[in-house]
């Protein structure tokens, strides 16, 4: 058994044999156990994940089994759940792979999805949050410090402010200003088609709040001795 826990998080020692037990049944090279179960005492649901092109089924009777293609291993979202885990052997490693319009992609479904959960939007915003805090601070948060970072916002309201304040700087951080440009003229028009929704409306103003920013970035280069 192979403990991944980079961050020195209290792992519960009863659950670490739990979860190799487990894993010891799955015959499959490559598998892992990740998440609150690890953890949070009071926590039920066992995530395994196996990293198998294998189209076999596996059930394993009190947990859900996720397959994940070896293409998947370069998404943000297996580092994120890889990070904190206890493997059966050494799971191989991948770089990163992120895009803006990755990034775009996950703002644009991540806020009607807020809208329409608002009572209930904390499942809704774990890659809104996980790909904020990498393209922001360059860190990858595993399940421990991505749940811990979504509960730290009270509303729904909160959450629109994060994006609204962080969105615009990463976005031109890893953009050129006519890129952006072009961004926002081309999202500004699909938006207009359909600007009777208001989370049509709240995206078209982070867009053009992202171009206001490359603008002001311009200001600051352009005056700078």
């Amino acid at each position: 058994m192979y403990i991944y826990n980079p961050s020195n998080e209290p792992l519960i020692e009863n659950r670490l044999k739990q979860a190799e037990s487990i894993l010891k049944k799955i015959q499959i090279k490559h598998c892992f156990i990740t998440g609150s179960f690890l953890y949070k005492k009071d926590a039920k649901d066992i995530d395994i994940f196996i990293i198998s092109r294998s189209r076999k089924k596996i059930s394993i009777q009190g947990a859900s089994v996720t397959r994940i293609d070896f293409n998947d291993m370069y998404s943000l979202f297996f580092h994120s759940i890889s990070k904190t885990c206890v493997s059966k052997n050494p799971l191989p490693c991948k770089p990163v792979k992120v895009t803006m319009s990755d990034y775009w992609s996950v703002i644009n479904e991540a806020i009607p999805t807020i809208l329409n959960n608002k009572d209930n939007f904390r499942k809704e915003i774990r890659f809104l949050v996980l790909y904020t805090e990498y393209l922001k601070n360059n860190i990858i948060l595993d399940t421990f410090g991505l749940k811990k970072k979504i509960d730290s916002f009270r509303d729904y309201q909160e959450v629109l402010d994060y994006i609204d304040a962080e969105a615009p700087p990463i976005i031109n951080k890893n953009n050129k200003p006519s890129y952006i440009k072009r961004m926002y003229y081309s999202l500004s028009r699909f938006y207009d088609e359909v600007d009777e929704y208001y989370s049509e409306n709240l995206l078209k103003k982070l867009a053009l709040s992202v171009v206001r920013a490359s603008r002001d970035a311009s200001k600051i280069s352009s005056q700078s001795p």
